[in-house]
């Protein structure tokens, strides 16, 4: 079997009250894909993280990639990661040269399980089917307030999720502190909370946080420096008492070896969609593993996104949690004709050849970027 063609689709959805995190505004969710066409005729689909950045990862795979792997193998996956990898070394070891690499090799894995008839956790040699999903919000928005915020986390706890995240880091600290306090209370004492700051904060501003929060029995901490900042996470995980959670932003293994072997975090956290596919996040994950950390499947992207993540995630026994963005998507929500089983607190693996995703073509029409 050989790759015959390679064809980039770019999706974009604008909320009607654009969320925001600790860093910045998210005014769109953008989703790129890509679609690998063989001379079988086994499709396979991938995608990549691409926020704000839609033509730019599609020019990196035609330009850079795409010349790479027309006429490969699509099963040799190991193999075409290392030459993507190697290729790329002059142009970027972050963002969207990963982003770009990390759609690619979805998509193989997704050829390849569909060419074996078996989901691709089955490939990895996957230990469960389902994992305890959190519900992944609590984003600031126009108008939201405090009451807001409450009913929110009421919603997620009717649902049945048994945890829930918030943002933090997008004002003071004293409003921060009050939003996890009403978080809290309204979540109840069963529900689980964790709070993401999105790399907002240097080491004694979240210092401070945390120990402020530390009375409302706080799941992890996630993210809350610079992910370059090595020493002041060092220095985090060791003076504060909740678990630090971290860090997607740091892509693969190599940047993440650091802040595992140093402790600079308790939980270690990837996505497929940004480290470099599944592949190189099911080796974050193992070395996770190595130095008795917890894995957390990151996820906030498109319905693609979230199988693959869920793939990875059942493949290893210390992954237990997964992160479930419920905020407005429909590209997430409808982008695939077959739904992700939510239940009881619970997200289950699809059990369909590959990914077990079906795109629907007419939401694909409909949010579709030409380039």
């Amino acid at each position: 079997m050989k790759i015959s063609g390679i064809e980039s689709i770019l999706l974009s959805y604008l909320p009607k009250n654009p969320p925001r995190d600790g860093l910045s505004g998210i005014p769109t969710r953008d989703v790129y894909l890509v679609k690998i066409t063989t001379d079988e005729g086994i499709t396979g689909i991938g995608e990549g993280f691409a926020l704000g950045s839609l033509k730019s990862t599609a020019i990196i795979v035609e330009e850079i990639l795409k010349p790479l792997l027309i006429g490969e193998d699509p099963t040799q996956i190991e193999g075409l990661w290392q030459k993507m990898y190697r290729t790329t070394f002059r142009v970027g070891r972050r963002g969207i040269v990963l982003a770009a690499m990390s759609a690619i090799d979805i998509a193989l894995w997704d050829i390849l399980g569909k060419k074996a008839g078996l989901p691709v956790c089955k490939l990895l040699g996957g230990v469960k089917d389902s994992l305890v999903a959190y519900a992944s919000a609590g984003y600031y928005q126009e108008g939201k307030g405090l009451d807001g915020l409450a009913r929110e986390m009421e919603g997620y706890r009717s649902q049945g999720f048994r945890a829930a995240k918030m943002k933090v880091g997008g004002e003071s600290l004293a409003v921060d502190v009050e939003r996890v306090r009403v978080a809290r209370e309204a979540l109840g004492p069963e529900v689980k909370l964790a709070v993401d700051a999105n790399n907002a904060w240097d080491y004694s501003t979240a210092l401070r946080f945390a120990r402020a929060i530390e009375k409302y029995d706080i799941l992890f901490f996630e993210e809350p420096l610079s992910s370059d900042d090595v020493q002041g996470s060092i220095k985090l995980a060791r003076d504060c008492d909740i678990p630090i959670a971290g860090y997607e932003t740091e892509y693969t293994r190599f940047g993440l070896r650091d802040l595992i072997v140093q402790d600079a975090v308790d939980i270690v956290q990837t996505d497929v969609i940004w480290s470099g596919g599944i592949s190189e996040a099911r080796k974050i994950g193992i070395l996770a593993s190595t130095f008795g950390k917890e894995c957390i499947p990151h996820f906030s992207a498109g319905a693609v996104s979230l199988a693959a993540n869920l793939h990875f995630g059942v493949s290893l026994a210390n992954i237990n949690l997964f992160e479930l963005t419920v905020d407005d998507n429909p590209l997430r929500s409808e982008l695939s004709l077959g739904s992700i089983e939510v239940r009881d607190g619970m997200i289950y693996v699809p059990d369909r050849p590959g990914l077990g995703i079906e795109l629907n073509e007419q939401l694909v029409d409909r949010f579709r970027v030409e380039i």
